[in-house]
């Protein structure tokens, strides 16, 4: 999962745009991202909202609170 969260850029408004390919094997099944897709929360991308899910992987791993 590190190596996944690591593959996306994080912007200012809370938008992330990936600039590596990436996958994760998640309980709902192996998800592909290619290089420039960008995620917004709130927007689902094979069934997961993407920015959500990444939103929460930048605050555990900033030790900031939810």
């Amino acid at each position: 999962m590190q190596t996944f969260y690591k593959a996306f850029f994080r912007h200012p408004d809370g938008s992330w745009t990936c600039i590596a390919p990436a996958t994760l094997e998640h309980p709902r099944g192996r998800i592909q991202v290619a290089q420039g897709t960008h995620f917004t929360r709130g927007t689902s991308f094979m069934g997961i909202d993407l920015a959500d899910w990444l939103e929460t992987q930048h605050r555990e791993r900033s030790g900031r609170p939810g």
